[in-house]
């Protein structure tokens, strides 16, 4: 059994979310086989009408059982991970991806150091979506439970709060759920990040808008959060950059529940399409909110909600063609083939490997890229530890900073500052309850 100590908080009522049908459809993405470097762009449907456009209760998951071979010693890895609160969706989902990728490393040889074999053992708590709790959580991860290696928390405010303990007590943290490029920029040493910037969520959306529609106008509206206001303005710049015409560009306050008069003043301002958003919560709420206020962009691309499921199941026919970023789908191939072509080493589960240890889990559901990029940190740290021969952390530090491998999740690589330079995103889209990949810089299975 895993050494697993979870903090016990009461769990958050879940809210019976109301929705009413769009009036008319926005675009949808066509698909078709990527090929790799060249992002795909696909054909572009228009239908009659209005001239719109088709781009064709937290439950947490139990883990496999993983029975930890004996007469190994422990690499004990400490995190927090919001079971409940604002990010109970998202943190779930990686924890179950954290639980699977340590599972398919200990039940595939464990990880190797000086000739000696080792399991990773999980240590977390559920910090609650709670950024007060984390420097305390993490206090106690470190100075008494005594973890070797760390985990960021989910979310970029969060990781924020956790990073300074990891720089203060030496100790290597990888981040798979914050991505806001200030991170790297407190010149910590110790921090590296899994998955791709947030300045670079949006760009894959607005590519496609300047290839097909180059002519339509642009709202941004996002979360005052620390991932989403990098995003957001990222995503504004980029837009300027590629010639598109930006008519609306605003933030909200990450506790805004009523979003309307942001979302009449874009439509005001003349705008076809409208980029966005923040974190689950904040997908549900500008969707349900475009309805109310009357408005069907031609066009929507929101962060991190769409990738989930529960956006589709909750939403049901208003999710229909809303585009999102996605780190990573089951759908994109990476392979130990495609990695020695491309001169790269290969390391950890491939794809069908990783999903087959996670649809074990109960309650998991289906992996989401959240699943991806959190069991990617703990494959990225056993490599790194292997390659380091040695548990010190100068010595993975100085490993993880030169690593370039592939895995299931794809690249990894980072800056000197620690910010994740490899790793390629796609474009996803809700279509007739399956969300599909158009746009991919990598190979799509179909």
């Amino acid at each position: 059994m895993w050494t697993i100590i979870l903090h016990k908080v009461n769990t958050l009522t879940a809210r019976i979310i109301e929705h009413s049908g769009m009036q008319s459809k926005p675009r949808r993405f066509t698909t078709r086989t990527a090929a790799i470097i060249a992002i795909v762009i696909v054909a572009i449907v228009i239908v009659s009408g209005g001239g719109t456009y088709y781009y064709i209760n937290y439950v947490a998951p139990r883990p496999i059982s993983c029975t930890l071979p004996s007469g190994r010693d422990a690499i004990k890895v400490g995190f927090t991970i919001s079971l409940t609160g604002t990010y109970n969706v998202e943190g779930t989902k990686s924890l179950a991806g954290i639980q699977t990728a340590a599972c398919w490393i200990n039940n595939n040889g464990g990880v190797t150091v000086n000739g000696k074999t080792h399991n990773i053992v999980l240590n977390y708590y559920d910090d609650q979506s709670d950024p007060t709790l984390v420097p305390q959580l993490y206090t106690k991860i470190i100075t008494q439970d005594h973890a070797q290696f760390l985990l960021a928390p989910y979310s970029s405010g969060l990781t924020g709060a956790a990073a300074p303990l990891a720089e203060q007590n030496n100790l290597v943290m990888l981040s798979h759920g914050g991505s806001s490029d200030t991170i790297w920029t407190k010149g910590y040493k110790n921090v590296f990040g899994v998955l791709s910037p947030a300045s670079t969520y949006f760009n894959t959306a607005i590519d496609s808008l300047k290839a097909n529609h180059p002519a339509d106008k642009l709202a941004l509206l996002y979360s005052n959060d620390a991932f989403s206001v990098v995003a957001g303005a990222a995503a504004s710049r980029y837009a300027r950059q590629r010639g598109l015409n930006v008519v609306y560009n605003q933030s909200y306050p990450s506790t805004s529940q009523d979003l309307s008069p942001q979302l009449t003043a874009a439509q005001g301002a003349g705008a076809d399409d409208l980029l966005g958003g923040g974190h689950y919560d904040d997908g549900l709420k500008i969707v349900q909110q475009l309805s109310s206020v009357g408005w069907t962009p031609k066009f929507i691309s929101l962060l991190v909600a769409v990738t989930e499921p529960k956006f589709q199941q909750q939403l049901s026919g208003a999710a229909n063609l809303v585009t999102g970023p996605s780190q990573w789908e089951t759908t994109v191939t990476y392979s130990p083939t495609e990695a020695q072509t491309a001169g790269i080493p290969w390391y950890g589960p491939t794809q069908s490997q990783f999903v087959e240890y996670y649809s074990k889990q109960t309650n998991a559901g289906s992996p989401t890229y959240h699943s991806g990029e959190a069991g990617a940190a703990i494959i990225v740290l056993a490599n790194s530890i292997e390659k380091a021969n040695s548990l010190d952390t100068t010595a993975v530090r100085q490993t993880i900073s030169s690593l370039h491998i592939m895995m299931f999740f794809g690249q990894f690589q980072v800056d000197p500052a620690g910010k994740q330079s490899g790793h390629s995103m796609v474009l996803v889209q809700w279509q007739n309850g399956a969300l599909v990949v158009v746009a991919s810089q990598v190979p799509v299975h179909r």
